[in-house]
């Protein structure tokens, strides 16, 4: 799949916006606990960095990548590249006062990196609100983006969460990862009525059913598995952590494989968003 890099890039700087919504949630509820959310605090840097070098992957001219802000008043892309170039040097610094102990101006620091995440993801949405591409030029877009990072951000962090005496913690956490889930089954459903939409331009119109017909008759398996991996199994997790008798919970490797397979079930959504656009017959 040539789009590769850009769901690497946009998954992974979703799963970093999550991370560092998460971390500052905890801070600015004036739970400090280094050993319950050290790890959830470290991990937001590490996930920004890699979305960011997948993002010059696809670029013919990776080392020419800093040209482009050139454009900055003109091009959306131009400000997708600005605002997540700051927000992984804001998610530089915050994972650093994680790692080091430093809780001094840490809450400062990351509101400062959730809401430039924010921005981050919302400047990505409005790349793929473009008239000339009518599968992607509705709201289900951008609700699968914001949808994904509560969905990774909240399973990470409980994936990486000390459970024993976290019990607030998770439970934010868990509503953070069903939200998530269920902004991702309504983008599932605003996306299919979209490409059942009838359009005045005949071409336009064709386009949709062609993506329409791919996804819903070629490919219904692989839509099956993300509702299956992002909606059914968070919210499955969801009710077996809090509802479950033993506080300390499901062990830390268990919850991790549980992580790993909504961040599949993530891939494969995001495979599918570009796959409508870019290559209709290919999977």
């Amino acid at each position: 799949m040539s789009e590769w890099p850009l769901v690497v890039f946009t998954l992974a700087v979703q799963l970093s916006c999550g991370l560092a919504l998460a971390a500052t949630v905890c801070d600015l509820a004036g739970d400090r606990s280094d050993a319950a959310m050290r790890t959830v605090g470290i991990a937001i840097f590490p996930a920004a960095a890699v979305g960011l070098l997948a993002s010059l992957l696809h670029l013919g001219r990776p080392l020419s990548a800093w040209k482009s802000l050139y454009n900055l008043g003109n091009s959306r892309l131009s400000l997708e590249i600005l605002l997540t170039l700051l927000f992984v040097l804001a998610a530089l610094m915050y994972s650093h006062s994680w790692w080091a102990h430093r809780p001094d101006h840490r809450i400062a620091t990351g509101v400062a990196t959730s809401l430039l995440a924010l921005a981050a993801v919302a400047s990505s949405t409005t790349v793929y609100l473009i008239p000339s591409q009518p599968a992607w030029n509705s709201g289900w877009v951008p609700v699968s983006f914001f949808g994904t990072a509560l969905l990774l951000g909240g399973a990470a962090s409980v994936a990486l969460l000390n459970l024993q005496g976290s019990r607030d913690l998770l439970g934010c956490f868990l509503a953070g990862a069903v939200t998530g889930s269920i902004m991702l089954m309504i983008s599932t459903i605003w996306m299919l009525a979209n490409l059942s939409r009838a359009l005045p331009d005949d071409f336009a119109a064709a386009r949709l059913q062609e993506a329409l017909q791919l996804v819903a008759s070629q490919h219904p398996v692989a839509l099956g598995l993300h509702l299956l991996l992002n909606v059914v199994v968070p919210i499955a997790l969801a009710v077996l952590l809090w509802f479950g008798r033993s506080s300390a919970g499901p062990p830390p490797r268990f919850r991790l494989l549980v992580f790993a397979a909504i961040a599949i079930g993530a891939f494969i959504g995001r495979n599918l968003m570009y796959l409508v656009v870019t290559r209709p017959r290919q999977f």
